[in-house]
């Protein structure tokens, strides 16, 4: 409004002077109608008419613009709908290329959206404080640089993938990517970082059904991974792993007993109640089989029942890897195989845990007999003793440092080991 006023003011003065001034020009005939000329090319007369058509033609926009707008806001009020913001319409003149379809397609999973989205940095709580969670749930364990953290299953089966950050010290974090598939039974954690992006760890979430289970993307690249061999199949980074840290399935109950100090992720009761919370009844190795997971696997290698909790040793390089049925670990402890050319120990931890050790130490393969169950120790031939994690447990500070070599691997069902490795051997026990 002051802009309005100050622009009529301006033009009704700047008129009455034109006037002031014609009348006496004319009355002086010719030489004053050359005297008006002169006055009219003046620089302030003329300065002074483009500013105060300026000012009008400003006023005049914002008049009709609030006047369109007006007239928007009654017709949807009218309506009942929202109208969309200029530029926001599906229908664009300007059209989109389609080139990014096939791709968005790929990297996303149409119509579950309530579970396929990942979980990123839960809030957690020490086990002390951790009423959310029942002793019989499951959880998935994982353990790294004497620090624990726990994921249950009843949280984990609504996001599948969590990307996570384990505060070590004040000055050392270590990302995290943990996946569990509660259709399959199968679960691995990660460090989601390469030696090429040292600083910036990579971000997953689910992005489709593959080989009888979900399928993951990395944020950064889009390229396609497997969740629980940590091995980059399509895109860019085909061919790149993931370093696999130690993690395990197991009860809540048996998992805070082991590891007193862990802290665990927080969930509501909303979220444990939901339909895939649920998970018929968050159990390893059960029967429901999902058609679309199903339509997705190795269907003919019949070798192990379908839904039979195997240990998969991953190989490296041309090392095939092998399956070894869960409960013959569980009753053989330890059991020692070769797998290729390297002796290996493996160790059931947990409820439904398996760990896999290189027997070796330096160029010394070490044979073991078990000593307790309850904590679970194994005692060399020279007499040390080690514990589930194959850490050393001697009484002298040089051999406390001692630590077997961990081997990749994950425990799952069958199908889904055989669809994702279809060249796998079955141990046999002698």
């Amino acid at each position: 409004m002051h802009l309005l006023q100050c622009s009529v003011a301006f033009m009704t003065t700047s008129e009455a002077l034109s006037r002031h001034k014609f009348k006496r020009c004319m009355s002086f005939g010719v030489p004053g109608m050359i005297g008006f000329l002169k006055y009219i090319m003046d620089r302030r007369f003329i300065s002074g008419f483009l500013v105060g058509g300026l000012a009008l033609a400003a006023v005049w926009f914002w008049a009709d613009r609030s006047s369109s707008n007006s007239q928007v806001s009654n017709e949807a009020g009218q309506t009942g709908t929202a109208t969309p913001l200029e530029g926001t319409s599906h229908t664009q003149t300007n059209s989109i290329p389609n080139n990014w379809l096939p791709e968005a397609r790929a990297l996303t999973m149409p119509g579950n959206r309530e579970y396929a989205l990942p979980l990123n940095n839960p809030d957690t709580v020490l086990s002390f404080a951790a009423d959310h969670v029942n002793d019989e749930d499951l959880v998935v364990g994982v353990s790294i640089f004497d620090h624990h953290r726990a994921y249950p299953w009843w949280i984990m089966s609504n996001f599948h993938v969590v990307n996570d950050t384990l505060v070590i010290s004040t000055t050392s974090k270590i990302p995290l990517m943990v996946a569990l598939c509660e259709q399959c039974s199968g679960s691995a954690a990660f460090i989601p970082t390469l030696p090429e992006l040292p600083e910036r760890p990579l971000t997953f979430q689910i992005c489709g059904i593959h080989d009888g289970t979900f399928e993951i993307a990395d944020f950064q690249t889009h390229s396609r991974w497997h969740p629980f061999s940590g091995e980059a199949t399509e895109g860019p980074l085909k061919g790149k792993r993931l370093i696999q840290i130690s993690s395990i399935i197991t009860r809540w109950g048996s998992w805070k007993k082991q590891h007193p100090d862990t802290d665990v992720a927080l969930g509501s009761v909303g979220m444990r109640n939901r339909p895939h919370g649920l998970s018929h009844g968050a159990s390893m190795g059960h029967k429901h089989m999902h058609p679309v997971f199903w339509a997705s696997a190795n269907q003919e290698d019949e070798r192990l029942p379908a839904n039979k909790l195997v240990f998969g040793l991953l190989g490296d390089d041309d090392l095939k890897p092998l399956a070894v049925e869960l409960d013959a670990i569980q009753s053989t402890i330890p059991m020692e195989l070769t797998h290729g050319d390297t002796p290996i120990i493996l160790l059931p931890a947990g409820d439904f845990g398996v760990r896999a050790y290189a027997a070796t130490l330096e160029e010394t393969v070490l044979t073991f007999q078990l000593e307790s169950k309850e904590p679970l120790r194994i005692r060399d031939q020279e007499g040390r003793l080690w514990d589930e994690n194959g850490k050393c447990q001697a009484e002298t500070n040089s051999e406390t440092s001692l630590q077997l070599k961990q081997r990749r691997g994950y425990v799952t069902e069958w199908y889904e080991w055989v669809s994702a490795q279809p060249n796998s051997d079955v141990f046999v026990r002698p």
